[in-house]
Order: structure tokens, then C-alpha cells, then sequence
């Protein structure tokens, strides 16, 4: 039960970021299940086992998480749907050839886009975005662009076990050109789309293991819920670095442990 106990902890953490910035847990709970539980010596979770986890957890921990960012209205349902779709496709599919993929294939491609994310949030928004919003469906964007975009994180995401999160954000606040704090709150609710269908890809192929998901999903659930609050008090500027140093931080970690293997 050590590795059960320790994960319970880590779906905290996970829960927490996911709700606070808009993340589905992905790209901080991946490096921390590699990690942590070989440091703990409870055991070592390989790539496939990790990336199956995580996307059970995401499942959860977003759908917490949007629904309290839904009362504070900061969630668009127009962009849910045409990001959401494009992104559970494209999920779905990325998911299921994940099986027939190496685990330094699939850590090199997490890799790779955790270094895309991190470039991006260092491009200057045109705003902090500090206004009130009081509809976000009123926001214009690009749709075209908008389902390509997703079915494109979506796939990648899918091989992983992520959510998408830590790349869908800077793609809604560089390139559709979406308020921070909407895009905190809508992510959440298209991560959420895509994980569903990522997660069955998962477990259809038989990488999920049930007790260790149980872990992390009944840990993710109340720290989701506490992180929306906090995100709603904390100012959009600080959001952005906090956004920008996890991404950042965890895209160091990986290419680390890509390079040491």
C-alpha cells in the first residue's frame, strides 16, 4: 500500500494546479510519478503505467475543476465544444496508438511539447487581462483554426496520458487570442472532453491500473475544488509566471531524465 499512499499525496498536488491554473495535472504529475515513489522506494512506475494513470486523473481533477470555474463564469461553452471535439478525437486516437510505442518514444514526444509550451508563455500577451468578463461566449476566435489546433494537441496529448492543458493554454492566450482567466477556466472543461476519450483508449488497451487511479482520483477531486477558488483571487499577472514556471520547470525535468536514460 506505500505506492497507494503515496500517490494519494501527489493527486493532491495535481488536483490543486489544475484547478488554480486551468491544467489538467498532466504535466506536473507525470515528472512526480517518475519520481517520487523510486526517491520513497515504494516502487518505480514505468512510461505506460504513468501516462495511463494520468489520464484517469485528469479526467476527474478537470471536471472538478470546472465546475466551480463555471459559477465564477469564466468558462466559454462555445469554445468547449469546438476545441473539446477536436481535442477528444484527436485524443482518442493518440491514446490508442500509444500502446505500439516505445517509452522513450513516448517520453521524448512529452518532451517535445512541454518545450513548445514553454517558449510560447514567453511571447507578451496583449494584456494581463484584469477586466470583468460578464459573457465569455461573446469572445470571437478562430474556429477553423480552433479544431485543427485541437486535433493536433489532442493526438500528442493522448500518447502521453495528458490532458493538454500545459499546451492548449498558450495556444488559446498566444494564438486565439482568449482572456486569461476564460482560458484557465474553459481549459479545464476541453481537457476534460479529451481526457474522457483518451482515458477509454487507455483502458480499452489495458494500461490503467484500477487501485493506483483510485488514489489519485479521490485525492484530486476536493484540492480541484480549492485551487478554482484560489484561481479567482489571484491576480491574472500572477497566473501567467505561475503558468509560465511549471511549464517551464517540468519541461527540464523531462528532457533531464530523457537524456540520463
Amino acid at each position: 500500500m506505500g505506492m497507494f499512499n503515496v500517490l494519494l499525496a501527489l493527486g493532491v498536488v495535481g488536483g490543486f494546479l489544475s484547478g488554480l491554473l486551468g491544467l489538467g495535472g498532466a504535466i506536473i504529475m507525470i515528472p512526480l510519478m517518475l519520481t517520487v515513489p523510486k526517491l520513497l522506494g515504494v516502487g518505480a512506475l514505468s512510461m505506460k503505467a504513468v501516462a495511463g494513470l494520468s489520464m484517469i486523473q485528469v479526467v476527474f481533477a478537470s471536471l472538478s475543476g470546472v465546475a466551480r470555474h463555471r459559477k465564477n463564469k469564466f468558462v466559454s461553452m462555445k469554445l468547449i465544444y469546438t476545441l473539446g471535439i477536436a481535442m477528444a478525437i484527436g485524443s482518442g486516437f493518440g491514446s490508442t496508438i500509444s500502446k505500439y510505442m516505445s517509452n522513450q518514444v513516448l517520453m521524448i514526444a512529452f518532451g517535445f511539447i512541454a518545450v513548445v509550451a514553454a517558449l510560447m508563455m514567453f511571447i507578451p500577451p496583449k494584456s494581463e487581462d484584469s477586466e470583468e468578463i460578464s459573457n465569455p461566449d461573446d469572445i470571437r476566435f478562430n474556429k477553423p483554426l480552433a479544431v485543427i489546433l485541437g486535433l493536433v494537441i489532442g493526438s500528442l496529448a493522448g500518447m502521453v496520458g495528458a490532458g493538454g492543458g500545459f499546451i492548449l493554454i498558450p495556444v488559446m492566450i498566444y494564438v486565439l487570442k482568449i482572456p486569461i482567466r476564460v482560458t484557465i477556466g474553459t481549459s479545464l472543461g476541453i481537457v476534460f472532453i479529451g481526457a474522457v476519450i483518451g482515458a477509454a483508449g487507455k483502458m480499452v488497451t489495458g494500461q490503467v491500473d484500477w487501485l493506483l487511479a483510485l488514489a489519485l482520483v479521490i485525492s484530486s477531486i476536493p484540492s480541484a475544488q480549492v485551487g478554482s477558488v484560489m484561481s479567482k483571487k489571484t491576480p491574472a499577472l500572477v497566473l501567467r509566471y505561475s503558468l509560465m514556471f511549471v511549464i517551464i520547470l517540468t519541461s527540464v525535468e523531462i528532457w533531464y531524465k530523457i537524456i540520463a536514460v
